[in-house]
């Protein structure tokens, strides 16, 4: 499968809206997808398949001066455990240290193996827990990766 990353614009809110519902029943409304794809303190990536143009991994995230706060992470079920996740968020990894960010947030369900194994293994640290955070009660951990080095190699 090939696939490339892009910046996604409002021209792509209708499939991030779908997205949602897809990967993870439908966090935000129209409305706030529209904010995230319009408002320049944000980034929104898309991994895009080449051939069909098909949405395969959607990333979101505001920019608060020298932090990124991961709002938004989620690859289509059935391309799931294939490594996409990892991708698109190296992609935007590369991307923060040439905005010269320093730190990056995100919370992650405490019941959520996967992804916390996940985060875990892209340097992301545990500082903290909130309860009660998600809608089914469950609490999120509060994670955190330092970037150190803003060299980006060619």
């Amino acid at each position: 499968m090939k696939f490339t990353i892009i910046e996604l614009d409002k021209t792509h809110l209708n499939e991030c809206v779908d997205f949602d519902q897809k990967t993870i029943n439908g966090l935000w409304s129209k409305s706030q997808w529209e904010r995230e794809l319009t408002d320049t303190k944000r980034i929104c990536l898309g991994m895009m398949e080449l051939e069909t143009k098909n949405l395969l991994g959607l990333c979101s995230a505001w920019l608060l001066i020298d932090e990124l706060y991961i709002t938004f992470i989620a690859v289509h079920p059935i391309h799931k455990r294939k490594g996409l996740g990892r991708f698109l968020l190296s992609d935007l990894l590369k991307r923060s240290k040439s905005l010269q960010i320093n730190h990056i947030h995100l919370e992650v369900k405490n019941n959520n193996e996967p992804a916390k194994a996940f985060y875990k293994s892209m340097g992301f640290k545990t500082l903290g827990n909130r309860t009660n955070f998600y809608k089914d009660g469950s609490d999120a951990l509060l994670l955190k990766k330092t970037l150190t080095n803003h060299k980006i190699n060619n």
